[in-house]
């Protein structure tokens, strides 16, 4: 029993670093889309951002220049978006979490998805 309840509490700690919390009170961060501007155009999460992952370097520049800002990046799977957060993480942006999906960052980010 000793065994099963150290195990379960490593997996919620385990757990709690990989994942972290989203919701309303998260300061602030910026959203950013990474897709094309047609899947822009088909819909996207209220207040983001576009910034094609092609782009993402001399894009996030003209956003902000805030290394420790929070940045939200998500794509139509989470692929492009996996690799603007490598992007973003290699010119020192510290803070940067990848969304994965529209529907996905829609839901952890508790927003809408608009046209």
């Amino acid at each position: 029993m000793k065994r099963v309840l150290i195990w379960l509490l490593v997996a919620v700690t385990a757990l709690t670093i990989a994942f972290p919390s989203f919701g309303a009170d998260e300061s602030n961060p910026l959203i950013i889309d990474v897709r094309t501007e047609a899947e822009w155009n088909d819909g996207h999460i209220e207040g983001a951002i576009l910034i094609p992952y092609e782009s993402i370097g001399a894009g996030i520049e003209a956003v902000t220049k805030d290394r420790s800002k929070r940045i939200c990046v998500y794509c139509r799977s989470g692929r492009r978006s996996k690799v603007a957060k490598e992007s973003l993480e290699k010119l020192g942006y510290r803070d940067v979490v990848n969304l994965g999906s529209l529907e996905d960052a829609a839901r952890k980010m508790k927003r809408r998805i608009v046209k």
